[in-house]
């Protein structure tokens, strides 16, 4: 990776949590019209969870999923585009190679932007150290060999790839800046950044704290309301793809 600092540019776009699946297929339409030019993008962070399951180990999740693996491959050779690996899809590297994949462990990753820090995340970081260990479990690759090898005609695959398909997405935070506040000093305690933008969460809301001026970034969940942040003009804009789809009551 070279030294020279990771520089967020005018038109970069930013989208988290698609979930992507049989019966979340919006993406490859929002990702067509990058290729095409009929959406503006000189960057595409995928802030992860772009998947509602991927890794490289598992053959089944790879097969399924191989029309947008090769789309994002494609974009790849068009514009920059990075991937923060999520809670469901990890182990990507060798599914990328023309992307900077960033794995969970490496997580924030600081970009420069308007002269300010900013820390990137997928979200589920500084969590309980059982969680963390529980991560490290689900990600290790023999273990993942392993599974694959035993999953004959896909009995395991199938169950994991039909439950995520009905998992409900959607869970807005009653007090979200008091949640935006404890994730500002988490990240404080750990590192030092002027804006901190992260997915995982599906909230597609922002808090910026008074004193300091730090602001809290977290992006909605483009497989919930088909949106994304990007960034034009020296400033940031949350957009709709589709008309957002109703929330649940």
């Amino acid at each position: 990776m070279s030294h020279n600092p990771l520089v967020i540019k005018d038109g970069a776009l930013f989208v988290a949590d698609v979930h992507f699946n049989p019966n979340r297929r919006e993406f490859l339409e929002f990702l067509t019209d990058i290729k095409s030019g009929k959406l503006e993008a000189t960057q595409l962070f995928l802030m992860g969870d772009i998947f509602d399951f991927l890794s490289s180990e598992i053959e089944y999740f790879v097969s399924q999923n191989k029309v947008l693996i090769d789309l994002i491959n494609q974009l790849s050779n068009k514009i920059e585009v990075f991937y923060f690996e999520g809670n469901h899809d990890y182990n990507l590297s060798s599914l990328f190679p023309n992307l900077l994949v960033f794995k969970r462990e490496l997580q924030p990753i600081i970009f420069k932007w308007d002269k300010k820090n900013v820390a990137l995340a997928h979200g589920d970081i500084f969590t309980p150290v059982g969680y963390s260990i529980y991560t490290k479990i689900i990600r290790n690759h023999q273990l993942l060999l392993f599974l694959n090898m035993c999953d004959k005609n896909n009995w395991l695959t199938k169950k994991i790839d039909f439950w995520l398909r009905d998992k409900y997405i959607s869970h807005m935070f009653s007090d979200f800046d008091s949640f935006a506040s404890s994730r500002i000093e988490n990240y404080k305690n750990n590192i030092d950044a002027d804006i901190f933008i992260e997915g995982h969460f599906h909230q597609g809301n922002f808090f910026q704290n008074n004193d300091t001026k730090k602001l809290y970034l977290n992006l909605p969940a483009f497989g919930v309301e088909h949106s994304y942040m990007r960034i034009e003009d020296g400033e940031i804009h949350l957009a709709c793809y589709l008309d957002p789809a109703p929330h649940r009551s």
